[in-house]
């Protein structure tokens, strides 16, 4: 499966050279991408570009229900007051996964319909009855990787280029965008348990790429072809002795509930446009390139970058639309300071992503099949925008 024409004498991935001495990224796209501010707004004629309007509107203030006891859900009422706007930016915020055993008592018929549908949409069940408890399961078995469990020769730096070579292979081979989400998640995993050096990093992202495509798609490529894309720097032997040892710290167990799974049914209960879906599937894939995300649950990046997307675009909603997202808020996600700190980290790595060495998310997200997201001027003030409500 692999293309070639892609690989000359020169590392592809050197972590020891200079910024300016590094070989372009493995994309052809990045190679004629041209200066280093690649931030080209879309023209103010845009279809997509439309002023938005800015008028008050009704807000819902959250209280909590007086038959909840543990606070998973929230009650809504219809506020004409003059309210903050940071009140819609601090949402899924009840307390502590504990309480997930009686949940399906509490949650509204409504709620667990529309989380059915959107479980269904994405092809991820067979029968609509099993839905709610996968939904569920899938709460329940969230797991992150602690910060102070990285080695610490493993600069943020490193993990930066690393992350992003990982993305551009991952495009070039066409895999499914949850190959993408496993791989990065059985890289921070195997960085806990494997002591790997410098040198060999490539080798391991490689290698946690494949095993993601062996447990995602449905076609492989040769490992010939994986070798040739490292510019045949390591044999097929040793991949092979790599992928052995990934499995024997992994203790085989390559299951993740990826941050992409969360993001997609939030959306589709909230009933978001396209726009906020690509743009928060944009926010959502910059936190791969950010360590500071690491130690947080998948379900808490998906909401933030849901709440940034629809704080950036400022889309005006429907009563309809309001109502939609108020039946998203209502589902745990984490605190607000928690939120909002992910938040922060989003927009600034959002903000200085078109002037990043590390480009291949802010190319991949500026095509017109993305709806040109990562060019969106309102990106640039984001932090800005959060800035106003913490």
């Amino acid at each position: 499966m692999a293309r070639s024409g892609f690989c000359d004498s020169t590392a592809l991935l050197d972590f020891h050279m200079k910024v300016e001495e590094r070989r372009p990224p493995l994309r052809v796209m990045a190679n004629t991408c041209g200066p280093i501010d690649r931030w080209q707004p879309m023209e103010a004629g845009d279809s997509r570009m439309n002023a938005v309007n800015m008028e008050p509107e009704c807000r819902w203030e959250r209280r909590l229900s007086a038959h909840t006891s543990e606070e998973i859900l929230m009650g809504f009422h219809e506020d004409n007051s003059a309210a903050e706007d940071c009140v819609e930016t601090c949402v899924f915020y009840p307390h502590g996964l504990q309480g997930l055993s009686s949940l399906q008592a509490l949650v509204p018929s409504l709620l667990r319909r529309e989380v059915e549908k959107a479980l269904e949409k994405l092809d991820l069940i067979w029968d609509r009855h099993y839905a709610w408890d996968m939904f569920l399961d899938m709460m329940r078995t969230q797991n992150f990787v602690p910060i102070t469990d990285l080695p610490g020769h493993f600069t943020d730096a490193n993990r930066a280029i690393l992350v992003d070579w990982i993305i551009q292979v991952h495009d070039l081979l066409q895999f499914q965008e949850e190959t993408l989400y496993l791989a990065i998640h059985l890289l921070n995993r195997s960085l806990r348990h494997l002591k790997v050096q410098t040198a060999n990093l490539q080798l391991l992202g490689m290698v946690c790429l494949f095993l993601a495509a062996k447990k995602e798609e449905s076609l492989l490529p040769e490992v010939s072809a994986l070798c040739s894309l490292m510019d045949h720097a390591y044999t097929k032997h040793q991949l092979l002795r790599m992928e052995r040892k990934v499995l024997s710290s992994l203790k085989f167990d390559l299951s993740c509930c990826p941050a992409l799974h969360f993001l997609l049914i939030f959306s589709s209960v909230a009933h978001c446009s396209a726009m906020v879906v690509w743009m928060a599937r944009y926010l959502l894939e910059l936190s791969l390139l950010e360590d500071r995300c690491v130690a947080f649950l998948p379900v808490q990046l998906a909401g933030a970058a849901l709440c940034l997307a629809r704080r950036v675009l400022q889309e005006s909603l429907t009563p309809a639309g309001e109502a939609a997202w108020c039946l998203a808020s209502s589902i745990h996600v984490g605190s607000e300071p928690t939120l909002l700190r992910i938040m922060h980290i989003l927009a600034s790595a959002a903000a200085k992503a078109h002037a990043r060495e590390t480009c291949a998310t802010f190319l991949k997200f500026s095509s017109p099949e993305t709806m040109h997201v990562s060019r969106h001027p309102g990106l640039r003030t984001a932090v800005g925008l959060l800035g106003e409500c913490s």
